[in-house]
């Protein structure tokens, strides 16, 4: 007998199935399309804040893990990698001081997710991390390329002193452009960590031929014991001085990303640093300046008597303070904890206690000219001296002191961190610009506004670092090895004919979308020499 229910016939299934299996791939695709896209990261242009082929070393000395490139010099064979990498708490010129055990486990690139669906809506804003098609090879093997925005429409561009200016259209004068606190947050490149200190010094020399020089600290006096590891101690109330040893270790743009290929790069002077450590007071009534000495300036930061304080003046005129000061600052009781970070980046001084904000920002607007005669120290440079201004370098490192009074004191957790820095270059007949001809000689594009580029072939010349509507300019975060917006040259014949001829630029048609989360991040292998296929779950993170 019949249960009056009817049974499905197999045919019909078979075909349901196959119609949801159609619906789920069109609205995936619709979803890739248009919402958001998974990509790979292949290089280390965007590095550290993005990560492509690399390996992971373990430093035997100091502890530290840190994320090294992997380009064709590294792994040629018969290499010896060990010789090669530098644990960058030793010193960038310590070749061999990570240890002899270092296993070459090539990692893949981290796996980002990018939203598609925001920039047809939203005008991208400056410091987004932004996928594109790339201009000058669309359709190939890098047809995909990720970079920084830093120049947008109707503005000219000018990189000076690893800052980025603009000079909207209308205007004289090129006026900073500041990273947002979340950006630059991500990109602080960290230079020292007190937390990783060589455990066996003296086997540095067999494995470097250096003597270790110790730490980039120094005290002031016999009052500063810096024996326990990790920790600097003050015994005394009395005035106390740490120094950063510039001489021993100035402060760069070297990266230990980039190590494999040291010798290609020249390094440039930075001064836009972040300085933080935890701080213990033993008694009531600590107080504490930090002073940068920088671009011919004394910048101080006090915290003292209750209150924030940031000020500057010209190291030639011992008046001329210009200061901002707090209103009540509570610090926590004798022998607690607090963090203090002192940022001077992009023309501003902050200071953060417990990672709270306790003054308003000191913001000196110098226009990019008098950023350059400040940091070269030539202040009386007009006219035809800017030739040699623009070709000029920092005439010394900067000079960092932390000074301690009324109190004794341990710092925990000292670190010294720097900020990104967009390198001035020049455009050579090199095979990228090959590609796409004819070539184009000059400075590179954005770094000198008053020398135009020049196209020997056609005899004519371009506005260096103008944008037009609708094209801005990208850079990567690692600029000693971006090919980006400032090395590009002329786009694909594609690109020229259907959707903007200028070079250097990338239109507002090329762009993919934002990207937004680094998903699945640069996996590792099961097994030494295995497939890289577990993801580094720790590095998961928002990409600002």
């Amino acid at each position: 007998m019949s249960d009056g229910t009817t049974q499905p016939h197999p045919e019909s299934s078979i075909i349901e199935t196959f119609q949801s299996l159609i619906v789920a791939f069109v609205l995936a695709m619709t979803f890739r399309g248009f919402v958001t896209e998974g990509f790979v990261i292949p290089t280390g242009s965007m590095a550290p804040t993005l990560l492509g082929q690399h390996q992971l070393v373990h430093s035997e000395q100091t502890g530290i893990t840190f994320p090294v490139g992997l380009d064709q010099s590294a792994t040629s064979p018969g290499r010896n990698v060990a010789n090669l990498i530098t644990d960058p708490m030793v010193g960038p010129q310590s070749f061999g001081s990570a240890g002899s055990n270092i296993p070459l486990n090539r990692r893949m690139g981290d796996r980002i997710l990018v939203l598609k669906c925001l920039y047809p809506f939203a005008m991208p804003k400056r410091f987004d991390v932004v996928v594109f098609k790339n201009p000058t090879d669309p359709v190939g093997e890098a047809a995909n390329y990720i970079k920084r925005l830093i120049g947008l429409p109707n503005e000219q561009i000018w990189l000076a002193d690893g800052d980025v200016f603009a000079r909207p259209e209308g205007e004289d004068e090129f006026h900073i452009q500041r990273k947002p606190e979340h950006v630059q947050r991500a990109v602080w490149q960290m230079v020292h960590h007190s937390d990783y200190v060589p455990i066996n010094p003296d086997r540095l020399i067999e494995q470097t031929g250096r003597r270790y020089e110790g730490l980039p600290w120094m005290g002031d006096s016999e009052h500063w014991n810096f024996d326990r590891l990790r920790q600097y101690e003050c015994t005394t109330a009395d005035p106390a001085v740490l120094t950063w040893d510039s001489s021993r270790r100035p402060l760069t743009d070297w990266t230990p990303y980039n190590m494999m290929s040291r010798s290609r790069y020249s390094l440039n002077l930075v001064s836009d640093v972040r300085i933080s450590a935890g701080l213990v007071a033993r008694q009531a009534g600590l107080r504490t300046t930090l002073e940068i000495e920088a671009r011919s300036h004394l910048f101080q930061f006090i915290v003292a008597d209750g209150k924030a304080m940031l000020r500057m003046r010209p190291l030639n005129d011992q008046l001329a303070w210009v200061e901002v000061e707090s209103s009540d600052v509570h610090l926590p009781q004798p022998g607690k904890v607090f963090n203090v970070e002192f940022w001077h980046v992009d023309q501003s001084m902050r200071l953060f206690i417990d990672g709270e904000e306790v003054v308003e920002p000191l913001n000196y607007d110098w226009p990019a000219d008098e950023r350059l005669r400040n940091a070269t120290g030539m202040l009386g440079a007009r006219g035809d001296d800017l030739v040699r201004l623009l070709k000029s370098d920092p005439v010394s490192p900067a000079q960092v002191r932390w000074r301690f009074e009324g109190s004794p004191v341990t710092l925990h957790r000292v670190r010294v961190d720097r900020d990104l820095f967009y390198r001035r270059d020049a455009l050579m007949d090199s095979q990228q610009q090959q590609k796409n001809p004819p070539s184009i000689l000059g400075p590179a594009f954005g770094t000198n506004p008053f020398e135009k580029l020049r196209v020997p072939e056609q005899e004519g010349t371009l506005e260096n670092g103008w944008l037009d509507e609708d094209q801005f300019m990208m850079c990567g975060d690692n600029s000693q090895a971006s090919l980006d917006s400032r090395l590009w040259g002329n786009p694909h014949p594609l690109v020229k004919e259907q959707i903007d001829p200028s070079p250097f630029v990338v239109n507002r048609k090329l762009l993919l979308g934002k990207a937004w989360v680094v998903y699945f991040p640069a996996p590792f292998p099961l097994r030494k020499g295995g497939n890289a296929v577990i993801p580094d779950f720790g590095r998961l993170r928002f990409i600002r």
